[in-house]
Parts: C-alpha cells; structure tokens; sequence
C-alpha cells in the first residue's frame, strides 16, 4: 500500500488525465449509511476497529454512542494520511478494502486497475471569496495471491465510505 496525493467521483465526472485511463474505471456503486446497510455488514467490525486506533493515535475521547462523529471531529483538525481509515478484511472468495473518503464524497473520487493495482483517487475544490482551495489523494492497493482484477466492484455509502471487494481466483488443488 502506497499513499501519493491526488482525488476524483467517477460515475459523473470522468475527465480525462494522462495518468488515468477511462476504460479502467470502476463504476462506484451508491448505498445507504455505513452502519446501517447490511451490504457493509461484514466489513463493519474491522472498520471500527480502524477508528478506534485513529481516535487513540490522535488522544480524542470516545463515544461509543457515536464513533463516527468522534473519528470525523479527529479529520476535521487533522486532514492527513494517519487520520484517514482504512480497513482490509479477506475471506476464502474475497478480498475486501474499506476507505473513509467523506472528505471527497462532494467531489471527484475515482477507482480504477493500473498495472495489476487498485487505485483510489480524489480531489475536492472549495471556493469562499476570493478564495480556491483544494485537497486530493491518491492510494494504491496491491492484494497477495491471484484476484480477479475484471470483476472488482467498488460501492460507497451514503456517509462516505468506500468499499472495494477484489474476487479471489481459486487455486487449483
């Protein structure tokens, strides 16, 4: 896993870039909020234990009740590589990669296969005034053993998280 610096949201803004080529996009499928939406389910326990080393790397107070406001008070004040969760999950069919991207929901986010990589980027430009600002990232995923790169699916939820399930390739007994 590598992190760089770059962003996009890529079923409706698909601009062209040198680096990024649009036949290897991913459609980002849209879902309800993370902790509700069965389709998340059985990434949510690794994703929580994620916030829970954030919220305690940054010394901030957990609420049980609400962790996700916890961990988002935690981003506001430190926009950075470390305060950003990332869960990873594998079972026998799949391998499963969870990315908190609430930052960049509002902007251009984009998933795509690169070299036999997974590469998640986005950008998010704000204007107040006479003032333009903008934040981006890029992150790259490389999964052990043999995954069905053409049959990767990328869904988001409502409240910003990413989920990426890369399909394992059987290995011949």
């Amino acid at each position: 896993m590598e992190n760089k610096n770059t962003t996009t949201l890529n079923e409706q803004k698909l601009e062209e870039s040198p680096n990024c080529k649009e036949d290897s996009l991913l459609p980002i499928a849209e879902k309800g909020l993370f902790f509700h939406d069965s389709f998340f389910e059985d990434i949510r326990k690794h994703f929580e234990t994620a916030i829970d080393q954030i919220l305690d790397t940054w010394g901030e107070t957990k609420s049980v009740s609400d962790l996700m406001n916890s961990y988002r008070r935690v981003r506001e004040r430190n926009l950075q590589q470390e305060s950003q969760v990332m869960a990873f999950r594998e079972d026998d069919q799949n391998h499963k990669v969870v990315l908190d991207i609430d930052d960049f929901k509002n902007g251009d986010v984009k998933v795509r296969v690169e070299d036999n990589q997974v590469v998640v980027e986005g950008r998010m430009e704000k204007e107040e005034g006479d003032f333009k600002s903008m934040k981006s990232f890029c992150r790259r995923f490389n999964f052990p053993g043999k995954v069905n790169m053409e049959a990767l699916t990328s869904a988001m939820s409502s409240d910003g998280v990413l989920t990426i399930t890369a399909p394992k390739i059987p290995e011949a007994a």
